[in-house]
């Protein structure tokens, strides 16, 4: 029977690092500044909608929200990556990797859910320019971004929750940062729960907020048919 440390073993291995000598220092300073150049820029634009109260409306507030997810994607992978970049063992401890493949998943979730609020404020403010102070509130803001954030949140954490409870016969991760389905490849056991988790309950959930709720048609025969009642439309058709 194989012991505990074998099925779960404490630390991960990258195996697509090279031994690249001296010019690893090169490496190093051009992914940092590609890191610093990503923080800085976001940063202005995050600094210059709080302070102006002018860029208080939600198309910038979204914006920022945009920028704020950036700046956490970024923290999840570049950090990591530089370190990997000047050391000569890759290995991760096991927390440290999920807690990367939970905020790397999360950044280019709430990405989606963040682009397909602010396509919905441009259809409002193009489609519907009188009555776009009224359905764009304050208060509707604050509730969009909330669903924009917790929804990829509690998905990410369910599937993330599954790839943590399997036991895992290896260690080599074919990869240059922590992602979920190479760990879930390292099983012992049946991943089928994981595999139907990735494929047939996280796109079935994005693909109709995303792509479907997200067009302006079908999302107006939607409100159209809550107002008047299944009723109402069976008898117009």
């Amino acid at each position: 029977m194989k012991s505990n440390s074998s099925l779960n073993p404490p630390y991960f291995q990258f195996t697509l690092f090279a031994d690249f000598g001296p010019l690893r220092y090169l490496f190093f300073i051009l992914c940092l500044f590609i890191y610093v150049t990503i923080v800085s820029a976001n940063m202005v634009i995050i600094l210059a909608v709080f302070l102006e109260k002018s860029l208080h409306q939600p198309m910038y507030i979204f914006i920022s929200c945009l920028c704020l997810n950036s700046l956490c994607g970024s923290a999840g992978f570049f950090p990591r990556f530089l370190q990997d970049i000047l050391s000569d063992s890759h290995l991760v401890s096991r927390p440290l990797c999920f807690i990367q493949v939970y905020v790397i998943y999360t950044y280019a979730s709430c990405e989606l859910t963040i682009l397909t609020i602010m396509a919905y404020d441009r259809f409002i403010a193009i489609c519907q320019p009188l009555h776009y102070h009224s359905k764009m509130t304050f208060q509707k803001v604050q509730i969009l971004v909330l669903v924009a954030v917790f929804y990829p949140v509690c998905i990410v954490g369910f599937c993330l929750y599954l790839t943590v409870k399997l036991p895992l016969c290896g260690n080599k991760l074919h990869r240059i940062f922590c992602s979920n389905w190479p760990v879930v490849q390292l099983s012992c056991v049946d991943t089928t729960l994981n595999n139907i988790a990735e494929y047939l309950i996280i796109p079935p959930l994005n693909n109709p907020i995303v792509y479907g709720l997200g067009l302006p048609q079908i999302k107006g025969v939607i409100l159209r048919f809550l107002k008047k009642g299944p009723a109402a439309e069976i008898k117009g058709i």
